[in-house]
C-alpha cells in the first residue's frame, strides 16, 4: 500500500465495477481523486492530472468483499443502492463513505453525524423507495413476438433492481423493461436477463387481445373506485405523476 498519493481527476467508465477499481486504485496505486467522473462526461482540466481507471472486474471483487467483511453488507447494501442514484456528484460521496467504513467498520452506519454517510443514505432511500413502488406499478403489456413489455421513465436507473425482481417473479415468461429515460432495457429470455442499451423511442406492437385487457383492467379500476371518496392529494402522494406515463389505468384515461 502507497505511502504517499498524488492528487488527480479520476475518469472511469461509469459501471459499478468500475467505480469499485477506483476504490482500489486509491489503496494501491497511489492515487486520491479530486473529482471522481465518467469518462464521457468528464470536463478537462488543465491544472489537474488525469488519470483513468481500467475496469477490472477482479479487482472490483476483491473491493467488493473487502466492503461485506471489513465493513458490513448493511454497508453493501447502501452502496450498491446509492450508486445507481442519478445525482452527479455520488461518486465522491461514496468514495467518502467506503473510506470512512474502511476506518471505522460496521459503525460506519451509525455515524450520521457524517455528511456522506448521511448522504449516502438518503440516496440509498430514494433508490429503494422507487424500486420498491415500481414492483408494483410496472404494467407488462403483451406484444406480437410473445415477449411481455414494460415501459418506464424512473427519476434513477432502479432497472438493475427491477431486472432482479422480475426474474424471480416472472421466471418462466420472456420480458424486455425499457428504461425509455435513460435508453437502456432488462431482456429476459426465460433463464437469464442482460441489460443493454436500446434507442428511447423503440416501439413494439401489441397483440390484439392486449387492447382488450386493458380495456377490461380500465372497466375494474372504474368499478372499484368509489367517487365520493376520491381524494387527488392523496393519490398523487401514493402514485406519483411520472409513475402513471406507463401505467395503463392512467395512461388510458389520458387518451380518452
Amino acid at each position: 500500500m502507497p505511502t504517499t498519493r498524488r492528487d488527480v481527476s479520476i475518469l472511469f467508465d461509469g459501471s459499478f465495477e468500475g467505480f469499485l477499481c477506483v476504490l482500489y486504485a486509491y489503496f494501491y496505486d497511489g492515487v486520491s481523486p479530486l473529482i471522481i467522473q465518467e469518462d464521457d462526461n468528464h470536463q478537462p482540466t488543465l491544472d489537474t492530472e488525469e488519470y483513468f481507471c481500467i475496469t477490472d472486474y477482479d479487482k472490483a471483487e476483491k473491493v467488493h468483499q473487502a466492503v461485506n467483511k471489513k465493513i458490513s453488507p448493511t454497508a453493501g447494501h447502501h452502496l450498491g443502492n446509492a450508486f445507481l442514484a442519478d445525482r452527479e456528484d455520488r461518486y465522491m460521496t461514496l468514495f467518502q463513505y467506503l473510506l470512512l467504513g474502511f476506518k471505522v467498520g460496521s459503525r460506519i452506519d451509525d455515524s450520521l453525524q457524517q455528511d456522506c454517510v448521511l448522504r449516502t443514505h438518503k440516496l440509498s432511500r430514494q433508490v429503494g423507495r422507487e424500486a420498491h413502488l415500481l414492483t408494483g406499478f410496472s404494467r407488462f403489456e403483451e406484444t406480437q413476438g410473445g415477449i411481455f413489455y414494460c415501459p418506464l421513465e424512473p427519476n434513477n436507473y432502479v432497472l438493475p433492481i427491477l431486472a432482479e425482481h422480475f426474474s424471480d417473479r416472472m421466471m418462466n415468461q420472456s420480458w424486455i423493461i425499457h428504461d425509455k429515460a435513460r435508453g437502456k432495457a432488462a431482456v429476459y429470455n426465460g433463464m437469464e436477463y442482460v441489460i443493454a442499451d436500446v434507442p428511447r423511442s423503440a416501439q413494439v406492437t401489441h397483440t390484439e387481445n392486449e387492447a382488450r385487457i386493458q380495456d377490461l383492467w380500465l372497466t375494474f379500476f372504474d368499478s372499484v373506485n368509489i367517487k365520493e371518496r376520491v381524494n387527488p392529494k392523496v393519490q398523487r402522494n401514493l402514485i406519483p405523476y411520472y409513475f402513471r406515463k406507463s401505467m395503463t389505468e392512467f395512461k388510458l384515461r389520458s387518451g380518452q
